[in-house]
């Protein structure tokens, strides 16, 4: 992936099944600075929030990111909550 983490932010997440969301943020390796999870923001009363590992990146297309998997292996990852 030759994304630079800033510029993946915001961009729509494509599941192989259809629409899962936005990029709410990107974790990024502090020693490569390479990003190594988008972050997806459940629409929920307490922001719950899932990080998607860079190897379910299949494409980034203009402004989406098409997943290889289906939205319900999304769901299948820990959830976490910021405080």
């Amino acid at each position: 992936m030759t994304e630079a983490a800033h510029e993946l932010t915001g961009k729509s997440l494509i599941c192989s099944d259809g629409m899962l969301g936005t990029v709410a943020e990107v974790l990024v390796d502090p020693e490569t600075g390479c990003p190594t999870h988008l972050v997806w923001r459940e629409p929920v009363i307490l922001y719950q929030e899932i990080s998607i590992p860079i190897s379910f990146v299949e494409q980034v297309d203009g402004e989406r990111i098409r997943l290889r998997v289906r939205r319900e292996d999304i769901e299948r990852l820990p959830r976490f909550v910021w405080r």
